[in-house]
């Protein structure tokens, strides 16, 4: 016969008044973790930088919808919102696969307050220099890193690539840098890439076709902007590397920006995950088992911001997944100067262990189980 005597049901020692008492302090608890919140002085400070970024955006929208829809019509079924800013699933610049619903989801001018936050809390500040690069992938962020860095009066270095992912700016004659020539035409950008290069595999375009390749060529000339032309991978990074430092001038750059996961900026598959999505001060060692822009940017010291996983991005910045209607500026998590005390939270948590664990002790609750000193079997707590 078992010494142990199992107790499948007793009656509670816990006074009324004990178990009211819990309830009312779990009450208690959850008010104050709700309403005692902590200020962040990031969005207080850059609340007006970072509704004007936000409204150069949605100002940058009106000027390209109206040209992506005499290039191409605008299918409302992929860019509900009409925006001109959602490309095609396939066409002879498109490079890699990529996500409808990010792309939409990348349709919202306050995009551009995420970017003012996440330069701010890299430490950039008007006049600083900031390396930048961009591909055709996600105009709509392109856009939001353009207005943020113009908002800030950041100067910005910026190289970019001329081909894209699927549903990006991959509509022939209205390319990421046709839509930044007449941007800069309406005077809404005075921003100019130093270079730029075909893009897609090696960052030449290994993986388009010939009329592909003519398309982004003569995209990049009529813009004005000297083309990039690597032999290799490696070459591509290294020439990436030189040109922000020749035009840096020996002055710091504060931060690097990233839209997309270009090859050449993250690396191959394998490695272009160990670069975190938002704001990164560094990356686990796995990341630099290759060279990348961004690994050699974060080995100098240099904040990197990755604006990658766009859904999760979204989330964590309180914007809508996939909107159908223009979201207005100033919507959205992003301005919430407001932010839970975790270490209040976690405060609260255990001090309501601790008078439960009292509460049970008090009543002589020790277990679930008790030796039976007699032997003579199971006794009913009843």
């Amino acid at each position: 016969m078992s010494r142990i005597t199992k107790i499948y049901w007793r009656s509670s020692r816990v006074p009324a008044w004990g178990l009211v008492f819990l309830a009312l302090a779990s009450i208690a608890a959850l008010l104050a973790a709700e309403h005692i919140k902590k200020r962040d002085p990031v969005i207080e400070a850059n609340y007006a930088t970072m509704v004007t970024a936000s409204r150069t955006v949605r100002d940058a929208i009106e000027v390209i919808r109206p040209l992506r829809g005499r290039v191409e019509p605008i299918n409302p079924t992929f860019d509900p919102q009409r925006s001109g800013l959602v490309g095609m699933a396939s066409s002879p610049v498109t490079t890699t696969r990529g996500g409808l619903q990010s792309k939409q989801t990348s349709i919202n001018p306050n995009w551009a307050a995420v970017a003012v936050k996440l330069l701010a809390e890299a430490g950039v500040e008007e006049g600083d220099l900031v390396a930048v690069t961009v591909s055709g992938s996600f105009p709509g962020l392109n856009l939001a890193v353009y207005a943020a860095l113009k908002a800030m009066g950041a100067q910005p270095i910026i190289i970019a690539s001329g081909s894209s992912s699927q549903w990006g700016a991959n509509v022939p004659n209205m390319l990421w840098l046709d839509m930044e020539r007449e941007l800069r035409r309406a005077g809404l950008f005075e921003f100019r890439p130093i270079a730029a290069s075909i893009g897609g595999v090696e960052d030449r375009g290994v993986d388009l076709s010939d009329e592909g390749i003519a398309m982004i060529r003569r995209s990049i000339t009529q813009a004005n902007i000297p083309l990039l032309e690597p032999g290799s991978y490696r070459e591509a990074v290294a020439d990436r590397i030189a040109l922000f430092r020749e035009h840096s001038a020996g002055q710091p750059i504060k931060a690097f920006v990233n839209v997309g996961g270009g090859a050449t900026i993250v690396g191959p598959p394998g490695i272009d995950s160990q670069f975190a999505s938002g704001l990164s001060r560094s990356a686990p060692s796995r990341a630099f088992a290759v060279e990348t822009v961004m690994g050699y940017f974060l080995r100098e010291g240099v904040p990197a911001i990755h604006f990658i996983g766009v859904n999760n991005m979204a989330e964590r910045h309180g914007l809508p997944i996939g909107p159908e209607i223009a979201v207005p500026v100033g919507s959205g998590g992003v301005y919430s100067a407001s932010t839970y005390r975790r270490g209040l939270a976690v405060g609260l948590g255990l001090a309501l262990i601790g008078l439960t664990w009292l509460m049970v002790r008090s009543a002589g609750i020790t277990g679930f189980s008790r030796r039976v000193e007699s032997g003579k079997g199971v006794r009913p707590m009843v």
